[in-house]
């Protein structure tokens, strides 16, 4: 993982989302966070975490997103997490993830990505 750190082309991006009163998590965070690290050479996500409670929900939304371009089809990306997470905090992953991508889009629109050269 250090080796994807190190990569002058790696940055990290995050999203956050009001998490619902009824979750288990609420009473501890209050919002749920969303954290990508995304090549900016191809777009794709090399790494994923979220605050998400349990050890078995994050490892499933890691497997729903790494890997993936965050400059090809998001929205697909996107129904992907809406439709395969069921839990609770269901719309405010998703919300977060959408922040993610937002935070993405803007630093490419700003032109303030790193190209990769040193």
């Amino acid at each position: 993982m250090q080796q994807v750190f190190r990569n002058p082309r790696v940055v990290l991006i995050s999203g956050y989302a009001r998490l619902p009163d009824s979750v288990a998590s609420h009473s501890q965070y209050q919002r749920l966070g969303v954290v990508l690290a995304v090549d900016t050479a191809d777009g794709r996500i090399v790494a994923a975490d979220t605050t998400l409670l349990t050890d078995l929900a994050k490892d499933f939304f890691r497997a729903l997103v790494e890997g993936e371009s965050v400059t090809e089809d998001i929205a697909e990306l996107v129904r992907r997490v809406q439709t395969r997470y069921a839990g609770q905090s269901g719309a405010a992953l998703t919300t977060a993830l959408r922040r993610c991508l937002e935070s993405y889009y803007q630093l490419r629109d700003d032109h303030q990505l790193p190209s990769g050269e040193e």
